[in-house]
């Protein structure tokens, strides 16, 4: 019997309002034992990455990056067998820049190459913030987004915004990580269409309204429906 496909998931909201940066430790219920046993669709998800504080009047646009390994049980974006050909070259060629910088652990800003951005990208390891831009961001601000109080980096990430292209922030996830993704200006067209031009054997990718995926079965659609079942219909094959 053939393996079953990975599926990732690519969940948006444009526009949105901003709202804290959460720490990339909260596994922002991407881990089994936050998952309920039943699906129920009154079950709303548990840390929800798309909960948004109606305090802010600035308008962002999101997306979310999940994916699931059904072949060797493991979840998470970044635990994709093809993780290169299914996400990380449609990222470069849709919303990527010229010029590419992260933040670690440590506070120190590092510009990188586009190899370099390609693996942090496809691994995140300590990075707390993956930025692209068409030129050169100050590290100040790239520095002052990447912190974990959430307080800070509101408007420390409104200001980030003003100057790159795209925040790109890991999400923990049961095996890997999943990435949240913010900017000034609209990804989910030219994300999907990047999707579309470039299909990847073993992988089936999925574009999904945030608003339409707000409890945990709608969330995990791809490991609870049958096989046989047909999509739900707010899930656009892409």
């Amino acid at each position: 019997m053939a393996d079953p496909p990975d599926t990732l998931k690519y969940f948006h909201k444009e526009p949105a309002v901003l709202e804290p940066v959460v720490s990339g430790r909260n596994p922002d219920a991407r881990r089994r034992r936050e998952r309920s046993d039943v699906p129920s669709d009154e079950a709303i998800l548990h840390g929800d990455p798309f909960e948004t504080e109606r305090t802010e009047d600035a308008t962002v646009y999101r997306g979310y990056l999940a994916g699931t390994n059904h072949a060797q049980g493991r979840v998470g974006l970044t635990a994709l067998r093809r993780p290169s050909e299914a996400f990380v070259a449609p990222i470069l060629d849709a919303i990527g820049g010229a010029w590419w910088a992260r933040s670690g652990t440590d506070g120190q800003v590092e510009a990188l190459g586009s190899d370099a951005a390609r693996r942090v990208l496809q691994d995140p390891g300590s990075t707390r913030v993956l930025v692209t831009a068409d030129a050169p961001v100050p590290d100040d601000l790239i520095a002052e987004a990447a912190v974990r109080e959430p307080d800070r980096a509101r408007p420390a990430l409104s200001a980030l915004l003003d100057a790159a292209q795209v925040a790109f922030f890991p999400a923990s996830a049961h095996d890997g990580h999943d990435w949240r993704l913010w900017s000034v200006a609209p990804m989910q067209r030219r994300l999907t269409d990047a999707f579309r031009d470039r299909p990847v054997s073993g992988t089936r990718r999925f574009a999904i309204p945030a608003a339409k995926a707000r409890s945990e079965s709608k969330f995990y659609f791809d490991m609870w429906r049958p096989d046989d079942a047909e999509l739900p219909a707010y899930v656009d094959e892409v």
